[in-house]
C-alpha cells in the first residue's frame, strides 16, 4: 500500500475517494474542516483537495512538509499562491471544465431575470401590485450578447444562448 495521504477539505463525489482507495492512496475526508485544523495535520499529508473556502497560502504551505500537490476543486486558482507553491516543487491542479455547464446555466438564468424583469416583478406581486407597463419584457431572440472570455464557462454560456 503507498503512503501517499491526501486530505479532502470539501464534499466531492465519492467516486473519486473509490479511485484513490483503489490506488492504494489513503483519503482523509474532512468535508468542513477548519484551517486550523487542517494547519495542524497537514504536514502528515502529499495532498490536498481544497475549494473556495480553504485557501492555500504561504502559511499552509510551510506548514505542509511532504505536500506534493494542491488539488482545486473548481476552475479558479486565486486561492492557492500557485508561485510560492511551484518554488516549494508542489505542483497545482484544478478542474476548469468542473462547473463551467452549471455556471454557464446560472449566467442564461440571470441574463433572463434581467431581460424578464422578474426579481423586480416578483418584488411587486408581494406588495399586489401589478407593473404590466413598468415591467415589460425584452426578449433575448435577435440580440447579440457579447461573451468576454471564451473558455469552458464562456463556451457553455454561448451554447445555452444559442437556441435563443
Amino acid at each position: 500500500m503507498s503512503s501517499e495521504k491526501i486530505l479532502i477539505t470539501e464534499s466531492c463525489d465519492p467516486l473519486l475517494i473509490e479511485g484513490l482507495n483503489e490506488l492504494g492512496v489513503e483519503c482523509t475526508y474532512e468535508p468542513g474542516i477548519s484551517r486550523e485544523n487542517i494547519l495542524a495535520v497537514i504536514p502528515e499529508y502529499s495532498g490536498i483537495l481544497i475549494a473556495t473556502r480553504i485557501g492555500a497560502d504561504k502559511r499552509l504551505i510551510d506548514a505542509a512538509k511532504r505536500l506534493k500537490f494542491i488539488a482545486r476543486a473548481g476552475s479558479g486558482m486565486e486561492t492557492i499562491d500557485v508561485e510560492y507553491a511551484k518554488s516549494k516543487g508542489i505542483i497545482c491542479i484544478n478542474s476548469p471544465e468542473g462547473n463551467s455547464n452549471a455556471v454557464g446555466e446560472h449566467a442564461l438564468g440571470l441574463l433572463l431575470a434581467f431581460y424578464h424583469n422578474i426579481a423586480k416583478s416578483f418584488v411587486e406581486l408581494q406588495d399586489l401590485k401589478w407593473n404590466v407597463d413598468e415591467n415589460h419584457v425584452h426578449e433575448l431572440e435577435g440580440r447579440t450578447i457579447g461573451i468576454i472570455g471564451y473558455g469552458n464557462t464562456g463556451r457553455s454560456f454561448a451554447e445555452k444562448l444559442s437556441p435563443l
